[in-house]
């Protein structure tokens, strides 16, 4: 494993608040959880978009194993987006290299160059055709709701349609959606409603959020604290904390949540990138939004060890 110093990144934002209704987890607990996802970066293992996503998002790009995992990550995108990849698959690089201040329209590795949106589109295109047609993507709706939000973040085309087909699943009641793919799908249509002017799609996009987000807020009163289950909660706790004005004027009851969390112990670095943000008051939302000033980029480093 990888120990590394907690980066000082992580305590500006924890100082700086910004969650919900003023809600900050512990300090303690925070520091934990990103000290456990560099730990989980090891040489030996694929990159996992997921964890750089996080670590940026909480601000500890100071690392070694960040640094590497950057690195690896933009590898994995020349070499393998085109023809290895799912479409949910690109998207989460593509949020990982937004939240690095990289572009995603021109990620150089290994010699080559690959735009990674224009794989992103024309993947997402083919989901939303087949998702229109017979009422299913390609692969899953968690993928496509990765697809919109990272298109739709980039400003690139075809977001918004995806979203109102998002949408009309999440308003069916035939539709038996797990908690986080409701959640990655509301954390898209949040997007697309503050990034689309039409009066029917707003008005659509509201209904689903305040929708899916009181839902949300009743599980949690239903079950002391958990929405889904411990590894789903993170990205609806995401939600919750992001999209408070579609769900006003009832209040979140963040302390609650947070305190669910604080007493698991998460060993999945997936499941601790997806509720990180969520503690610093931030989600997958916020990846283009970041204070991209200083330039960060790949210096030279030593090569990584493989875990004893």
């Amino acid at each position: 494993m990888l120990g590394v110093a907690l980066s000082i990144g992580v305590l500006l934002a924890l100082a700086g608040g910004g969650a919900t209704q003023g809600c900050v987890a512990p300090q303690s607990l925070v520091s934990r959880m990103v000290q456990q996802l560099e730990d989980s970066v090891e040489v030996t293992k694929e990159p996992n978009p997921s964890v750089l996503l996080a670590l940026n998002l909480a601000g500890a790009t100071d690392s070694y194993s960040h640094k590497w995992l950057l690195q690896e990550i933009r590898e994995r995108a020349v070499e393998r987006a085109q023809k290895e990849m799912t479409s949910g698959e690109v998207a989460l690089y593509v949020l990982a290299l937004l939240s690095s201040c990289l572009d995603p329209r021109h990620v150089h590795a290994l010699g080559h160059s690959v735009d990674l949106v224009s794989i992103l589109q024309e993947k997402t295109d083919k989901e939303v055709a087949k998702l229109e047609v017979e009422g299913t993507p390609e692969t899953t709706l968690f993928g496509v709701s990765l697809d919109t939000l990272a298109l739709c973040l980039e400003g690139a085309g075809g977001y918004q349609e995806a979203s109102v087909l998002l949408a009309k699943q999440l308003l069916s009641p035939e539709s038996h959606l797990s908690v986080d793919t409701r959640a990655v799908a509301a954390l898209a249509l949040a997007c697309t409603y503050d990034h689309t002017d039409l009066r029917d799609v707003r008005d659509l996009l509201w209904e689903t959020l305040a929708t899916v987000t009181n839902i949300f807020l009743d599980e949690q009163e239903r079950s002391g604290g958990i929405i889904g289950n411990i590894y789903s909660m993170g990205l609806a706790l995401q939600v919750l904390g992001s999209t408070g004005k579609f769900y006003a004027p009832r209040m979140w009851d963040c302390a609650q949540a947070f305190s669910v969390v604080s007493r698991h112990d998460y060993r999945q670095p997936t499941a601790i990138a997806q509720v990180l943000p969520a503690l610093l008051g931030m989600s997958y939302g916020d990846a283009a939004a970041l204070d991209c000033a200083a330039g960060r980029s790949v210096s030279p480093h030593p090569p990584l060890s493989p875990s004893p």
